[in-house]
């Protein structure tokens, strides 16, 4: 039906649209007939409005007759000629005679006339217009004729006859629709317009005098007419693109009321086709509504029925049949039918809910049991209410459900409740028992709270009970409540109605009893706790002595303004800051004291800085400071010699007054790294160079400084291995008897044959192993080698050979010189009396009661014991005469400049005498001339090391010296 009716509405559409059609076509046919021929008048027009504008503009040249009619007798010819001037637009004049014979002529008139020529006022010749004019002078003939020449091959002199302004203003008014017209010569030339992009339409040949045309292309419709009188051609066009839309105005209103038609033919059979379907729905809503009020019926268990109170029959729906347990076909029946039914006991109950419609129209419930012909008890809901039929009837209609399932499952939860009454009790008496406070909130409001809460939460004239949870906790705490606590645990702050606001973790946890949903909420007070981590954060992040930040949070502080002054374009300078010689200090005066130092350098260092930027503690005596600047890094620096003065300031320890120095390392961020650990690492880097600089001074890091230390770090790699035998090598330099040159003596010195670069001189070698504490291990390397090579020694020097091997400070303070000397001697056989230790005086200042105790150990062991390099320290003479040595060494500086410096000489003469007053050997080092030998012995010092005796040399050059030495003759 539906397709039916859209095929009849669109094929009415169909002709509708094909009839109006064809009827526009037509139209436009029309139209553009009635067009062509209007173009084809606008140019016939044209011609003749021109033809008239020409025919003015000649009337001027009748004055010629006046010009040859003067009064004066001149002649012809000059009369002519002034005609001629006043008229340049004509290319001549000539006087004839009646005949036809020239009489004069000026200009350059056509040669063309002829006798027994007409003399028309206007004549066409095909090759110009002429002009004749008859004379009335006195003096002239009056058979003469003045005639004035036009000629057509020169369209400029023809074309100044036109006037182009009022041709162009009669054309506005001649062709509606903004047509294009034009006049032209007949060979193209345009004389007038009203368009500049007209051209002609004839291409072949010029049109002949008085013809007319046209035609039209897919652009134009043009037409054009030629005068019979003179030599132009009159042209009109209209465009195609005019005519299609006047065609389209005109045709507008047809098709707007075709399309209104067609569409009210379509809207009326989509409304039928609407209505069509609109009725099958309701058609099929009305089935599946039967069909879904029979499943309802059967899953409900839910039966219809409909009573007449007057004649007492009943009619139900089947699904009655299943309640009841009656037979299908009993598709009726009468109320006593139903009423044998009911259980015996719920009989009175029935009675009376029937009598309650003698006095209302209901609707009524009443729940009863039914005892059904198979034997089988059910329980139903009857619900019944009085209405009024069609014919004014009075009857009863209402359902019944099987409530079986539900009538035993109220049972069961009225023994539940007893139970859960009890159980209740018991959590509650659960709840009150719990160590911590404890509420219970519901909607926002506390519903229980244990008297711990009470008491931590409350007042003591009012309770929780009731009050709004909002007014305890903040806004985050109750929304976590809310959610039913499904985040476990928060921290929050609660505000008692007494006392001061706590910090506290809330336990949560979601609870549903026999009031509904809620919230179990306990509270622990964390503020101790707080407090405490807070202590524990603070220790862990600063000094226990000075306060200070320290590696940790000193690390993180910077990170964090490395990155701020990179987002901010600020500047950002970090200080690795050491004190000089600190451990002396704390070594002599205690460790106590030492404390208090570096508490009150911690103070100096804050009140130099001026409260800029941030300082820490690295560790031991090392501080490290950042500081943000804006100036140059130049201008930065200004700060360091603050830190030096305020450092270097006298400061008061134990009765002392102690002048402290330092050395600082400086490095810039991004320029010196671009992180934290990097930044202090290389500032730590310069101040390394700065100590090995001489110390109290400060060095800005270079990227060079990175490379010597990552080479050092090589070198400390190499010499801290296993490997030390094929690193490392001894060289034996021989001591000698200043006046036979007789060997006494041999001191074994350190090598590095394979070392990097300038590393293996002793110079650089020994302050680089002290600097890292590597000195302990190759020193006891040195001190083993040198024993397992004393049998090889006393072969070749004899067995009175006393080998010196110098001991650094670290192996005195940090082993056990004592057992590691008698370890080597054990292991090697080599007798005590053949070993010589060298220490500095350096060795001293440290645990000098420990240094002078472990030198009488060694001599008690046998073996000798040399003071190396003395005069260079800061000999005590109290010290020096407790201490058990055997032998003074005078440093080779002194003896370099001996005999040259008279400071030098007097310093080794009191050495000598010195070690004579103590009974000590005293040794020269570094004697190189003969003149500095017989000084010294003249002096008293009998025993000497140096180049005028042997160079250090491998051991198998080693030799007594091949030449004895001149006597010297005291």
């Amino acid at each position: 039906m539906r397709l039916a009716t859209w095929a009849v509405s669109l094929a009415v559409s169909a002709g509708v649209v094909a009839i109006v059609g064809a009827l526009q076509v037509d139209g436009y046919q029309r139209l553009l007939a009635g067009y062509r021929r209007q173009v084809s008048g606008v140019a016939s027009s044209l011609v003749r409005v021109v033809d008239q504008q020409v025919d003015a503009s000649l009337g001027p040249l009748l004055a010629l007759r006046n010009a040859v009619d003067g009064p004066e007798e001149e002649p012809l010819r000059r009369r002519l000629a002034e005609v001629q001037a006043r008229h340049p637009e004509l290319p001549g004049f000539v006087a004839l005679e009646d005949d036809g014979d020239v009489l004069a002529a000026v200009g350059n008139p056509a040669s063309d006339w002829r006798p027994g020529m007409g003399m028309p006022r206007r004549t066409a010749l095909g090759v110009g217009v002429r002009v004749a004019v008859a004379s009335t002078s006195g003096t002239v003939p009056a058979a003469i004729r003045v005639i004035a020449d036009a000629r057509v091959d020169r369209p400029a002199a023809f074309g100044t006859l036109i006037d182009a302004a009022r041709v162009r203003d009669s054309m506005r008014h001649m062709m509606p629709g903004g047509g294009a017209m034009a006049v032209f010569s007949p060979d193209g030339t345009l004389f007038a317009a009203n368009r500049d992009d007209i051209r002609p339409t004839w291409h072949v040949q010029p049109p002949s005098p008085g013809s007319a045309g046209g035609g039209d292309d897919d652009e134009h419709l043009y037409a054009w007419a030629s005068s019979a009188h003179y030599p132009f051609v009159a042209l009109a066009e209209l465009d195609r693109a005019a005519i299609r839309d006047e065609w389209l105005r005109q045709a507008q209103p047809t098709v707007l009321a075709t399309l209104g038609l067609v569409l009210l033919l379509n809207l009326g059979a989509g409304l039928f086709s609407r209505a069509y379907r609109r009725q099958d729905r309701l058609v099929d809503a009305l089935s599946r509504t039967a069909r879904h009020l029979g499943d309802v019926q059967r899953t409900g268990h839910i039966g219809l029925w409909e009573a007449d109170l007057t004649t007492g029959d009943i009619a139900w729906s089947g699904q009655v049949h299943e309640i009841t347990g009656l037979p299908p076909e009993r598709a009726s029946g009468r109320q006593g039918t139903y009423y044998k039914l009911v259980h015996p006991e719920d009989q009175p109950v029935m009675v009376e809910w029937l009598r309650r419609f003698d006095d209302g129209d209901g609707p009524y419930d009443i729940e009863h049991r039914l005892c059904r012909p198979d034997g089988r008890e059910v329980q139903v809901n009857l619900r019944g209410t009085r209405i009024t039929d069609e014919g004014g009837k009075s009857i009863l209609a209402g359902t019944i459900t099987e409530i079986t399932a539900l009538h035993e499952t109220r049972l069961r939860l009225r023994h539940s409740d007893r139970d859960l009454a009890a159980s209740e009790a018991a959590y509650r008496r659960l709840l009150a028992r719990v160590p911590l406070p404890l509420v219970i909130v519901r909607e926002d409001r506390i519903a229980y709270a244990n008297r711990l809460a009470e008491e931590r939460l409350g007042c003591k004239d009012s309770t929780l009970v009731g009050r709004e949870a909002a007014a305890f906790m903040d806004t985050a705490a109750l929304d976590a409540i809310r959610r039913g606590g499904e985040g476990g645990s928060i921290t929050a702050w609660l505000e008692p109605e007494e006392g001061m606001p706590f910090e506290a973790e809330l336990a949560l946890s979601a609870m549903h009893d026999a009031h509904g949903q809620g919230t179990l909420v306990i509270v622990r007070d964390v503020t101790e706790q707080r407090s405490y981590e807070e202590r524990l954060n603070h220790q862990a992040t600063h000094d226990d002595l000075t306060g200070l930040p320290n590696r940790r949070a000193l690390r993180e502080t910077l990170q964090r303004m490395v990155l701020e002054s990179r987002k901010n374009n600020l500047g950002l300078m970090v200080l690795f800051i050491d004190l000089d010689h600190f451990k002396v200090i704390n070594d002599a005066l205690g460790h106590a004291l030492g404390d208090q130092v570096l508490r009150d350098i911690t103070l100096r260092l804050g009140d130099a800085l001026e409260g800029e930027g941030h300082i820490g503690r690295f560790g031991g005596d090392e501080f490290v400071a950042v500081l943000p600047f804006t100036c140059s890094p130049a201008k930065a620096l200004d700060v360091l010699p603050r830190i030096q003065d305020a450092i270097e300031a006298p400061l008061e320890v134990g009765g002392t007054v102690q002048r402290l120095k330092c050395s600082i390392g400086v490095a810039f961020a991004s320029r010196d790294g671009a992180d934290a650990d990097t930044l202090i690492r290389n500032a730590d880097t310069a101040m390394y160079d700065a100590k090995r600089s001489g110390r109290h001074t400060w060095k800005r890091y270079s990227p060079d400084m990175h490379a010597v230390a990552m080479a050092r770090l090589n070198v400390l790699t190499r010499l801290s291995g296993a490997n030390l035998d094929h690193e490392l090598a001894l060289a034996w330099q021989t001591q000698h008897a200043g006046d036979d040159g007789r060997v006494i003596g041999v001191e074994a010195l350190l090598r590095w044959p394979s070392a990097p670069g300038d590393l293996g001189s002793p110079d650089r070698l020994i302050p680089l192993l002290e600097e890292t504490g590597a000195i302990v291990q190759i020193g006891q390397w040195v001190l083993r080698e040198a024993c397992r090579r004393q049998r090889r020694i006393a072969e070749i020097l004899g067995p009175d050979c006393r080998i010196s091997v110098n001991v650094s400070v670290q192996q005195l303070v940090h082993t056990d010189l004592v057992a590691e000397v008698r370890q080597a001697l054990l292991e090697t056989g080599a007798p005590a009396s053949s070993l010589e230790l060298e220490l500095t005086e350096s060795a001293f200042m440290h645990e000098p009661e420990r240094a002078i105790r472990t030198l009488h150990e060694l001599r008690a062991l046998g073996v000798s014991v040399a003071l190396d390099d003395f005069g260079t320290g800061y000999s005590n003479l109290t010290y020096l005469s407790r201490l058990p040595l055997d032998k003074i060494k005078i440093d080779r500086h002194f003896t370099a400049t001996l005999l040259q410096d008279d400071v030098d000489t007097s310093i080794c003469r009191s050495i000598i005498f010195l070690a004579r007053s103590l009974n000590l050997e005293v040794v020269a080092e570094g004697v190189e001339t003969e003149r500095q030998r017989r000084w010294l012995l003249s002096e008293g010092c009998v025993s000497m090391q140096g180049w005028l005796f042997s160079r250090a040399v491998p051991l198998d050059q080693l030799g007594p010296r091949p030449t004895p030495l001149d006597p010297v003759v005291s």
